[in-house]
């Protein structure tokens, strides 16, 4: 598991409780130095705190079209754009649409050890605060490309505790047994919340699924598992429009939604074909990040719309060696 996918397990506890300036210093540091060399930050904290020739080299496995959309994306405080197409039916309906649909396509061949899941994506994360008057505009994301180690034994046989490797998540999913239910147990013993943790069990139920949607190639029976259980979760709704996500795409829009909730996390799904298109973290009630003993740091005020996190998957496959594509 590469230090993006570490981050994409930690991300959907951006929520959580504020640790002290000692333990904020480090990663504010390597945030500003990431900024400054106009590249994407990777940060690396426990993922309880911060929220994959002739037959030549590659076996090709199903890639998503990445059709970008002019205009660009400043930040992750982008305000949600709006549009005019409504979401037929409740979530359940809507998701049950989604299962039926995906578990009929042909299953993606097995990888095995050796081989490596790549990724197309673009990403943003929140901007180095406080904003200095001098600092040119955030350029817009541009698509990355990621490459990692399908069994990686580094992160496997609890290892790296909740860190797992692509092979070890993929096998999880296949014995996700059939009752939604019992899925959604299965899903929050996997990705415990941590003691003590505020978050209402709906939400972080949304941040572990998240988390297992990233899985690369997950075969379709699986998938249909996925979306059963997200309909399962207590509070989880579906946005009554279509969304844009970080590359332009329309797509549905399916969150936990709680009393005084700050932040909601939200999986992307093409409103066509059903498959997962990626993820985002969008506040959804006005309020202020703040840091106790930080007196060299201002709150952080963010307001109802703006988007923090976001991951748009364009492109993923299965090929032989790491620098190849399908």
């Amino acid at each position: 598991m590469s230090v993006d996918e570490m981050k994409d397990v930690r991300e959907f506890r951006a929520g959580a409780p504020k640790p002290d300036r000692a333990r904020l210093a480090e990663g504010r540091d390597r945030l500003s130095s990431a900024a400054g060399r106009g590249r994407e930050r990777r940060l690396r904290a426990d993922w309880r705190l911060a929220a994959v020739g002739a037959a030549a080299a590659l076996t090709a496995v199903a890639v998503l079209a990445s059709g970008l959309v002019g205009g660009g994306h400043s930040g992750a405080e982008r305000t949600v754009p709006a549009t005019t197409s409504t979401v037929p039916g409740s979530v359940k309906e809507v998701l049950e649409r989604a299962a039926s649909t995906v578990e009929r396509a042909d299953p993606p061949p097995t990888p095995h050890a050796g081989q490596w899941v790549y990724e197309k994506k673009l990403s943003t994360s929140p901007e180095v605060w406080p904003k200095s008057a001098a600092a040119p505009p955030e350029p817009g994301p541009e698509p990355q490309e990621h490459w990692t180690r399908y069994a990686d034994p580094r992160f496997e046989n609890g290892k790296e505790g909740d860190d797992r490797s692509m092979r070890e998540r993929l096998r999880f999913l296949d014995e996700l047994p059939d009752d939604p239910a019992a899925a959604l147990k299965k899903v929050r013993a996997y990705y415990p919340s941590g003691k003590g943790d505020p978050a209402p069990e709906g939400e972080q139920d949304v941040g572990a699924l998240s988390v297992l949607f990233k899985s690369q190639p997950v075969p379709p029976q699986a998938l249909a598992k996925l979306y059963r259980a997200l309909a399962a979760v207590p509070g989880v709704e579906v946005t009554d429009h279509l969304v844009r996500d970080l590359a332009g795409r329309d797509a549905l829009a399916v969150g936990h939604g709680g009393k005084g909730q700050k932040l909601r996390r939200e999986i992307l799904i093409d409103p066509h074909t059903y498959q997962y298109l990626g993820d985002r973290l969008i506040v959804v009630k006005d309020y202020k990040d703040t840091y106790p003993g930080a007196d060299d740091t201002p709150d952080r005020p963010w307001k109802a719309g703006d988007l923090m996190f976001q991951n748009a998957l364009l492109a993923t496959g299965i090929v032989d060696d790491k620098g190849d594509r399908p």
